[in-house]
């Protein structure tokens, strides 16, 4: 029978992530970052769906023949985990999978709504030698010039989240709070970078999941500053200080996203790997 996993409980499906190279998985997993685990059988847990906190998304693993999650999955969504994300505003069930051996759990779970799938990119730092054009040409942290402004590159630390006195701080607040419980949390784990031009946050990198050494980046650029290579230069810091300290950054975005993907490439990371997203829509 489908249950739902207590916190402490979570370590139960290590065992179902073996297989799974999505961070975002592991961090749930691990008690890292927060979410949610129902288990299709919890004296005998053979997969797993996790409710990703950050993502509004969910993750299936483990065994994609699970009887339950092929017999029980779509009338417990129904009950338990569809009215909840209409609480929420969310009107789209989003699931990425490993491969396609999911597809029968993932009809079951839609009913009779159209199921639609795409993949997804994960790039990582293939080598050293990736980061060679990015510390020769590294930004200044006291000052960047651009258009005749000095714009200040600042790591994020608790001073600044906490009692920052940036116009758009909320901006900032609202990125983290996304893919963490609180603030101590982030800063126990995480580390970020922030393009601050006059008194406005420009431009943010930071972990947004976290799996042993993997560091997931969520990163965002104010409308108004985008085409400024902000976003360049916050995401070189972070993965500056990932190479340094021997983490491995991992970057997540859609084939159509060409901009991210640029963004990625220009800080010395490649493609590692796709997997595939499905969705349907509630209404």
């Amino acid at each position: 029978m489908i249950s739902e996993l207590k916190k402490h409980e979570f370590y139960k499906v290590m065992h179902c992530t073996d297989f799974n190279s999505n961070i975002e998985v592991k961090a749930v997993a691990s008690g890292v970052n927060p979410g949610r685990i129902y288990v299709d059988d919890a004296a005998n847990i053979t997969a797993a769906l996790i409710w990703v906190k950050g993502q509004s998304g969910f993750q299936l693993i483990g065994d994609a023949r699970s009887e339950p999650f092929l017999n029980e999955l779509e009338e417990f969504m129904k009950e338990h985990i569809e009215p909840e994300l209409l609480r929420l505003n969310i009107h789209t069930v989003e699931v990425g999978v490993v491969d396609k051996s999911w597809e029968d759990v993932l009809h079951h779970m839609a009913a009779n709504k159209e199921v639609h799938s795409d993949i997804q990119h994960v790039f990582t730092m293939d080598s050293t030698e990736g980061m060679t054009e990015y510390r020769s040409h590294q930004a200044i942290h006291e000052g960047y010039a651009s258009q005749n402004e000095v714009v200040r590159l600042l790591r994020l630390d608790e001073t600044l989240l906490k009692v920052g006195k940036f116009n758009n701080l909320s901006f900032l607040k609202d990125k983290v709070s996304r893919f963490w419980d609180n603030m101590d949390d982030f800063l126990e784990h995480g580390f970020g970078y922030i393009a601050v031009h006059n008194e406005d946050i420009a431009s943010v990198c930071f972990s947004a999941f976290i799996s042993d050494q993997w560091h997931a980046i969520d990163i965002e650029t104010i409308e108004a500053y985008k085409k400024n290579n902000y976003g360049k230069w916050v995401a070189r810091a972070f993965v500056e200080e990932c190479r340094n300290k021997g983490i491995q950054p991992y970057w997540d975005c859609s084939p159509d996203n060409a901009g991210s993907i640029r963004l990625a490439e220009g800080v010395g990371m490649s493609l590692n790997f796709d997997y595939r997203v499905y969705w349907y829509n509630l209404s």
